[in-house]
């Protein structure tokens, strides 16, 4: 059984050597808003003629760039982050569960909602419900005093339309706060993992608990 389970973490964090990468979903995603912004990106893989979802994968990459966009924030690719890992504070907006289960080296971990909740009175920034109770001097502590430092949030990559994504709720808030250098990963850890970019289980030192 032990061994079984260590086979398993194997083929989550690394693919147990594989060193070739499917054509997937969050692989394709990238390709498409690294064009819409005008990127090239080196990609040897050949494309599938069909994908499992058959989400439409040009919309998608447009609600990306044009929500980047208009919230304030930039989008970069896993390849470009996976070459100036140490050039960003990093944040995994996942469940604590799957963010022990593997995370971007040196990313630290703050779990938000998927959307964002509006206030009893109607109002906006609504901090309770969007960080599932958590102090906002926890995220604040985390995102550190320089305000013009580099930071990036991920998420796994799923959500887009409706919910938005606990990645874009947090770079809402990290603005809101008046960070100004602010960055989502492209397809977020599903797309990391589906490029066999390392992950990690070893948490920062700031965040271990």
């Amino acid at each position: 059984m032990k061994k079984i389970l260590l086979l398993a973490l194997c083929f989550y964090l690394s693919g147990c050597g594989d060193s070739s990468q499917k054509q997937t979903y969050y692989t394709q995603l990238v390709e498409e808003v690294a064009a819409l912004q005008g990127q090239t990106i080196q990609n040897d893989t050949p494309k599938a003629h069909t994908l499992d979802s058959q989400a439409n994968i040009s919309e998608d990459a447009r609600a990306l760039v044009s929500r980047a966009h208009t919230s304030g924030y930039e989008l970069i690719t896993p390849k470009e982050l996976s070459s100036h890992l140490d050039e960003y504070i990093i944040i995994a907006t996942l469940p604590r569960g799957i963010y022990n289960l593997g995370l971007i080296p040196e990313a630290r971990h703050f779990e938000f909602a998927l959307s964002p909740s509006l206030n009893e009175d109607g109002s906006d920034w609504n901090w309770t419900a969007d960080a599932l109770g958590r102090a906002q001097e926890d995220f604040i502590k985390l995102l550190g005093e320089n305000k013009e430092a580099k930071i990036l949030f991920y998420d796994s990559g799923e959500n887009i339309f409706s919910p938005v994504g606990s990645a874009h709720l947090g770079l809402l808030w990290a603005k809101h706060l008046g960070y100004t250098h602010l960055y989502r990963l492209i397809g977020g850890q599903n797309a990391w993992k589906d490029m066999n970019l390392p992950l990690s289980t070893q948490v920062p030192h700031c965040c271990q608990m």
